[in-house]
């Protein structure tokens, strides 16, 4: 098994995994920082890597690992004879005017080098698209064509377990002009437009709106959402036609905006009330779960409150300065200035003090419902 020694090149600007949004919309930017889903599919990738599950954290993560390691042996029966392999392949896209490049997870050049099987694991719940009109996976083939020229034919597959799928096209050496040239274009378009929120704000024709833009970056800054939600208040009435959804600082248009943004949370504000009450009936809705928000504690007994805080090492003094008695805040005080090692014993004490006290009200537990990506 080879693995190319690269140190880590971080992200390309425009990177092959983020090419289907740019392809979308030029102006597009995806957010940084990490998520749930992410750092369990980083775990799993890097089982995958060396084949082993152990630093796995949970059985959810050990059945995707599993599934894809049965998928992968499934698909590759098809073949017969490995003769270079390679985990973790970065490929540098060379192109029309511009570059990029990606790694991708697996590697296998047959027996008689002119064939190979590229693959990629996918163990989210977000659908994915084919290869053949995959943006990724034609950044990943251009890149391994170049990279190496006796290859003839790439049989590209993506892994998919919670979609039961395993998605497979094949690309042949004389399809690399055509792949270069559409890639190029979704890249150079987006090095042409991205740049503009630097200094403002791309044109209204560079914008593509799509349901990506809840990913964007620029979510809550792009001129074609706020014209989006006027459009919303525009069937309800005419009035507002004349209007820049993005006026934010004129106090002439401002009330309008108010006027509208009322109209889209309240919309929104249901969607989400009605797909939360589904969720809770057992219902299954495709890329989103229910996030538990705990439960909402209250006193009932303010003086038994304030003797078990005292019991606690919080005067009543101190008690008082929290004006509500909040059971949250006097966990604080409680804590306050201890070893950061202790405090969470201390603070988790004093609550079930307040349990055994009998003065504790919880409500209902709470759930707010979040997108699996």
């Amino acid at each position: 098994m080879k693995q190319p020694n690269h140190a880590d090149r971080g992200h390309a600007e425009f990177s092959p995994s983020s090419l289907k949004y740019v392809a979308k919309c030029a102006a597009y930017k995806g957010r940084s920082g990490t998520s749930e889903a992410a750092e369990r599919g980083t775990r799993i990738h890097e089982a995958l890597e060396v084949f082993d599950p152990s630093s796995l954290h949970d059985e959810e993560e050990l059945d995707i690992y599993n599934d894809i390691v049965k998928m992968e042996k499934d698909f590759m029966s098809n073949f017969v004879g490995v003769a270079e392999e390679y985990n973790e392949i970065q490929v540098d896209v060379a192109l029309t005017g511009t570059s990029t490049f990606g790694t991708c997870d697996r590697f296998l050049i047959l027996e008689g080098g002119e064939t190979a099987v590229m693959a990629d694991y996918k163990t989210g719940i977000s659908v994915i698209d084919p290869p053949e009109s995959n943006w990724q996976s034609k950044a990943y083939v251009v890149g391994a064509f170049q990279l190496f020229p006796d290859v003839k034919q790439i049989d590209f597959v993506f892994y998919v377990p919670l979609h039961d799928a395993c998605l497979h096209s094949t690309f042949h050496r004389s399809d690399l002009d055509q792949l270069v040239k559409e890639l190029s274009h979704v890249i150079k378009e987006g090095e042409r437009v991205r740049p503009k929120w630097d200094s403002g704000t791309p044109a209204f024709d560079d914008f593509t709106p799509s349901d990506n833009c809840r990913f964007c970056a620029y979510e809550d800054r792009c001129p074609a959402l706020g014209h989006m939600a006027v459009d919303i208040k525009n069937k309800l009435t005419d009035s507002l036609s004349d209007i820049d959804p993005n006026a934010f600082d004129d106090l002439e248009h401002l009330p309008k905006l108010l006027r509208i943004a009322k109209v889209v949370e309240s919309w929104a504000k249901t969607v989400k009330e009605k797909g939360r009450k589904h969720m809770l009936d057992g219902e299954q809705i495709e890329g989103f779960k229910l996030r538990s928000m705990g439960q909402a504690k209250t006193c009932s007994d303010t003086e038994t409150l304030m003797k078990v805080a005292e019991q606690h090492g919080v005067s009543p003094e101190e008690a008082l300065s929290v004006a509500s008695l909040s059971l949250s805040k006097l966990a604080g005080l409680v804590v306050e200035g201890m070893p950061r090692e202790e405090k969470a014993e201390k603070k988790q004490n004093f609550l079930d003090a307040c349990e055994d006290a009998g003065i504790v009200q919880k409500s209902p537990e709470r759930f707010s419902v979040v997108e699996v990506r």
